[in-house]
């Protein structure tokens, strides 16, 4: 049974020269889906064209190892002169199933504030909670789903949320509350990726005539879509294609001797992702996921393939606390309930992530617990632009200042603060935690320490050496400076895997890229179906909500071409 038979791929010389009902561009998280969708119809003849290949190796099948998978690949954004210099890393799965393949797995769809918001604030009414639950819904159906790690920490975890008084929040998403993660893993401990689900050889076997899959493509091919093509390339692939393609902003076009078919400004603006610090907790080997750093990986990949359970089974985001920055009480570092509906859109959050982060080799030798602040929703956005017209291999300059709002640095301080706030309570007897926790990498620790960790030119070795200096512990999130915070940032701050904007949706073509039907202004027969077109990078996983646009996507097209599925 496939992943282990061969998986039923077309190549550009099987294709070329071919006309489909649908041509859809790029077979990631939403294109798998718009692709079932379309292809269940007897009458429907879709074609799906990816740069990628399948790659359906054992490591996109274990949960917690599929970033290690080749088609994973990494962009860097140029250098952030206020921030030392350094660049954001973003990614993105280019193969079969894209980032869907790679990333944590957390199913946090967003709730009723926030999609209200979108219809409230930014006039896209399509896209209120009362038109989006019904997608949602029905994704949910066909995702298995699964709590995430737990190796006896998670209780304290929760307690500590107690204490600074956050709760499930009646279980309502997209508010304020405190959850464990829950991720997408069939009963068997495999990943459920958009390929898993929607597009897995039964499915492309069985429509055999009318769904047609080709990836790794990179010869010149002329095929012909009778009724849409459907550009489902991602946050970065999308943008490019359609500059490449003569659709964008006119000047840039011309920059780079591209003529202009359609001048679109908003093509490859208004880039943005989560932005997210560390602060880090040292705990005991046994309740970190650095038990697979040592000679029990074996025993968890046993645990794996014979049961589907262990750690390799999960992910490495635990649990997680949503909340509104104004919610945050500045003396306490305590949460309060909101004040009026609007503030139930979260801008914060604090990932629960049991292991080092960031840190090439993490702290040498120190099993860490990473309590994660992140700001959701930054005013700050950056830009994607080509480097070159011909050279279809050419890096893509990616603009994404971090923190130039005054107001962005704001909140993400108050987040760091919370997050060591957090940790203090999780240390604190109250708790009951057994063991030390000790903060190991927190604003007010020794800066040349922290630099020494972070220095690329040290081996792990010299890093090893290096004299291990802790921050301040008990009450530092009282003592601790927003000068100090800030040099901290500095050094640690990183984007998240969730980039979103790049082809927003919006009310007019100055504003961004397509409609609320996810139509390209200005181009028929076109439409846009990814994270490209999220007008805000949202306060929950992203993934879920890119799984929502494929499905509303397919809505549309079936709707209107009056076929149904």
């Amino acid at each position: 049974m496939w992943p282990f038979s061969t998986y039923p791929e077309k190549t550009a010389g099987d294709v070329a020269g071919k006309t489909f009902d649908y041509i859809i561009v790029g077979g990631g998280t939403a294109g798998c889906l718009i692709a079932h969708r379309l292809s269940a119809s007897p009458n429907a003849s879709v074609l799906v064209l990816d740069k990628g290949r399948v790659n359906a190796g054992v490591l996109s099948r274990i949960p917690l190892l599929g970033i290690l998978q080749s088609g994973v690949v990494r962009y860097h954004a140029e250098p952030n002169a206020h921030l030392r210099g350094r660049h954001v890393q973003l990614l993105a799965g280019e193969m079969l199933g894209g980032t869907s393949r790679a990333h944590s797995m957390v199913w946090s769809p967003g709730g009723r504030p926030e999609f209200d918001g979108w219809a409230r604030e930014l006039g896209l009414d399509e896209w209120s909670w009362e038109k989006v639950a019904p997608a949602f819904a029905r994704i949910e159906k066909e995702i298995p789903r699964k709590g995430a790690g737990d190796l006896g920490l998670m209780s304290y975890v929760d307690a500590a949320m107690e204490r600074v008084g956050l709760d499930d929040g009646g279980g309502k998403r997209g508010t304020q509350r405190y959850t464990r993660s829950e991720v997408s893993v069939d009963a068997d401990g495999n990943r459920v990726s958009a390929l898993t689900a929607w597009l897995n050889a039964s499915v492309v076997n069985g429509r055999k005539g009318r769904l047609t899959i080709s990836p790794g493509g990179g010869a010149d091919i002329l095929v012909k879509a009778k009724q849409e093509v459907i550009l489902c390339s991602g946050v970065f692939g999308t943008p490019q294609l359609l500059m490449k393609s003569g659709i964008g902003p006119k000047d840039h076009l011309s920059a780079h001797k591209i003529p202009v078919v359609h001048d679109l400004p908003a093509v490859g603006a208004h880039l943005t992702t989560h932005i997210l610090v560390p602060v880090m907790t040292e705990l005991p080997l046994k309740h970190t996921l650095h038990i697979i750093q040592t000679v029990a990986i074996l025993w968890h990949f046993l645990l794996w393939l014979f049961s589907g359970t262990g750690v390799l089974s999960s992910n490495g985001q635990w649990g997680a606390a949503f909340l509104h920055s104004d919610a945050l009480n500045e003396g306490t570092m305590t949460v309060v309930p909101p004040e009026d509906d609007e503030k139930e859109v979260t801008d914060l959050e604090i990932l629960i992530a049991p292991l080092s982060t960031l840190i090439e080799h993490g702290v040498p030798g120190v099993p860490c617990m990473t309590w994660y602040a992140a700001l959701v929703q930054p005013h700050t956005t950056g830009s994607v632009e080509l480097t070159s017209s011909s050279d279809a291999k050419s890096a893509l300059k990616i603009t994404l200042p971090m923190l130039i709002d005054a107001r962005d640095s704001a909140r993400l301080r108050k987040a760091v603060r919370f997050a060591m706030r957090l940790a203090d309570e999780f240390a604190g007897p109250e708790v009951g935690y057994p063991y030390p926790a000790p903060l190991t990498m927190a604003p007010g620790m020794d800066l040349g320490y922290l630099d020494g960790l972070m220095d690329r030119k040290k081996s792990k070795s010299d890093k090893k050496k290096l004299t291990r200096v802790l921050p301040p512990q008990k009450d530092a999130w009282r003592t601790v400076t927003d000068a100090e915070i800030d040099e901290y940032i500095k050094r640690l701050v990183t984007g998240s895997y969730d980039p979103a904007g790049t082809c927003r949706m919006s009310l007019t073509k100055e504003e961004g890229v397509v409609d609320q039907n996810l139509k390209v202004y200005g181009v028929r027969n076109l439409r846009i179906a990814d994270a490209s077109v999220l007008p805000r990078c949202g306060g929950a996983s992203i993934s879920a909500s890119i799984y929502m646009i494929g499905e509303r996507c397919a809505e549309f097209v079936m709707k209107e071409d009056g076929f149904s599925s």
